[in-house]
């Protein structure tokens, strides 16, 4: 038990005393019966502490609790290597314009699911266990910068392979859970050292997804600053392109389907009508944030039941 005092504890202490020294000051100083004024006393007590009760808010503290969500676990992987900022998403912009826009876009149409988020470019970072906070994901879209190329070492499709496997398997542990993965990259590897990845066994803990393709085969230059990438090889501004094997590769080793978004999402829309179909709406148990479940009106009952008696000893008397 709690309490959550409408107002400060100590301006309600010298209001009640005000009012309830006014009132006994009144009740003492009326002429009747001794018994009379003590059992007036009595009743304005009640009513009193009652009233103070009231204000004090009382709660009850309920750690464990339910909530209606859907049985979705929603997994975006987002590449964000220098390549995924090349100019040729649907004509001459960023790619990672249309990647924010498609997966806010694929959030709206899944609203109630548990998003998660992973980026990768040097490192991976799992930037959002699963949530159902939408905003808190958008958020964390829209902070998202072009890397520092200076510090670059290239393209890794393997580096997020741990992270996706960990929240792959958080996932699979609950029941009645449907698996969902968005693996978003242009494919590109840049990498010398890059050893072929293997996303196979990860089929298993897959219910659907996609692989979600971004740039172009002309490709498309990188900004930095208020210039260009430099090529040194080539001695010209850098242009990175699609990998569209790479990705289908990925695809087939999740068990997914691979679309190319660098035109628009209206692929998406028969893949997010088969998953909507497949969602359903659960009642899961929560532990450990605190919830308040106010009491308040057991105290309001009796407060209206003893002003009642109040008013039926006046009118009896005749003072009404």
């Amino acid at each position: 038990m709690k309490i959550q005092p409408i107002f400060p504890i100590g301006f309600m202490i010298i209001v009640f005393a005000l009012f309830f020294g006014a009132t006994a000051f009144v009740i003492i100083r009326n002429k009747v019966k001794t018994l009379e004024k003590i059992a007036s006393l009595c009743r304005m007590t009640i009513i009193y502490i009652l009233v103070f009760v009231i204000g004090l808010r009382p709660v009850k503290v309920d750690t464990n609790y339910e909530f209606m969500t859907k049985n979705l676990d929603v997994l975006f992987v987002v590449d964000n290597t220098i390549s995924m900022w090349a100019l040729d998403y649907n004509g001459k912009n960023p790619r990672m314009d249309g990647v924010k826009a498609d997966i806010n876009y694929i959030m709206n149409e899944l609203a109630g699911s548990n998003f998660a988020l992973v980026s990768f470019d040097d490192s991976a970072r799992v930037l959002s266990p699963f949530t159902q906070d939408m905003q808190y994901i958008e958020n964390l879209l829209d902070v998202m910068i072009t890397p520092d190329s200076y510090y670059s070492t290239g393209s890794n499709m393997g580096i997020p392979y741990r992270d996706i496997q960990g929240l792959l398997e958080s996932s699979n542990k609950k029941e009645n859970r449907k698996t969902i993965v968005f693996f978003i990259s242009d494919g590109e590897v840049t990498n010398p050292e890059e050893q072929a990845v293997d996303y196979s066994q990860f089929a298993q803990y897959i219910d659907t997804g996609a692989v979600l393709g971004y740039g172009s085969a002309t490709g498309g230059k990188m900004k930095e600053g208020h210039s260009y990438i430099y090529d040194y090889d080539t001695h010209t501004d850098a242009i990175s392109k699609i990998d569209e094997e790479n990705l289908k590769k990925i695809a087939d080793g999740l068990g997914v389907q691979y679309l190319n978004l660098n035109g628009g999402n209206s692929p998406l829309t028969a893949s997010l009508e088969t998953i909507k179909q497949q969602a359903a709406t659960v009642v899961e148990t929560g532990d450990g944030a605190e919830r308040y479940i106010d009491t308040y009106y057991y105290y309001a009952a009796l407060l209206a039941a003893m002003l009642l008696v109040e008013g039926v000893v006046f009118i009896r008397k005749g003072r009404l």
